[in-house]
């Protein structure tokens, strides 16, 4: 009796994980479909003089401004959307008719080593208008295991940049900076660098193969336990009838 209801157990686990994983792929379908929506408003012109910034979080935005070249960094670890190893460029741009700047994640350069990236390449001098994705400032996890953002030994800037920590940025940028940055959208260019990340690109992960797996775990569960009963079934037949 306890193997059945074992079997049973299990059969039920199995089917309940698979729906699980369905679920899951809906919220992954239904996330994908709001950040598409995003992408297809009106963007919010930047100004500097937000009184909210913070709110803005997770909007398409549009800011003009010149870029402060000198205080340019990169963000390490960072993959193309090809699968490239590489880097990301972040500068200040300063905006246009006010004195505060905003981080911009300008996309992704190849760089073997981060920390000594030659940036100088990727300045642009002249006045730009640059639409993206408004995000939160990174930080630090509050744990001994997440990794430090560190200068060089006998360098005091930090030229390479595990997250997109703004109020630690700050104190490399000469202008104050909005408690935010922006995630650069692509322009059409899609040969020049740096090359910003498509948001487009979107996929709705593991979820289904995971779902199938586990109906599929269900299902030989059943065939196996069904082979077993028929064998005992059997085995009881050719008792009895000795």
């Amino acid at each position: 009796m306890l193997k059945h209801l074992f079997a049973l157990v299990i059969g039920i686990s199995f089917i309940s994980l698979g729906f699980w994983q369905l679920a899951r792929l809906e919220e992954r379908r239904a996330l994908n479909a709001a950040r598409l929506a995003v992408l297809d408003q009106n963007p919010v012109t930047l100004t500097g003089r937000e009184p909210d910034p913070a709110a803005l979080i997770g909007r398409k935005v549009r800011v003009t401004g010149a870029y402060l070249n000198e205080a340019s960094v990169v963000l390490r670890g960072q993959r193309s959307d090809s699968g490239v190893e590489g880097v990301h460029v972040l500068t200040p741009l300063r905006i246009a008719g006010s004195e505060m700047a905003v981080i911009v994640d300008r996309g992704w350069i190849p760089a073997t080593r981060p920390e000594t990236a030659d940036l100088a390449a990727y300045a642009v001098t002249r006045e730009v208008t640059v639409e993206g994705l408004a995000r939160a400032p990174q930080t630090r996890p509050d744990s001994p295991l997440a990794p430090r953002d560190l200068p060089l030994p006998g360098q005091e800037r930090i030229n390479a940049w595990v997250r997109v920590d703004v109020s630690r940025l700050q104190a490399q940028v000469s202008a104050p900076l909005l408690p935010l940055y922006i995630e650069q959208l692509p322009s059409g260019n899609g040969a020049a660098l740096p090359r910003p990340r498509d948001p487009r690109q979107l996929d709705e992960g593991p979820h289904l193969s995971y779902a199938i797996q586990w109906f599929a775990f269900a299902a030989i569960l059943a065939v196996v336990y069904a082979a077993l009963l028929r064998q005992q079934l059997r085995e009881a037949r050719g008792r009895d009838l000795r």
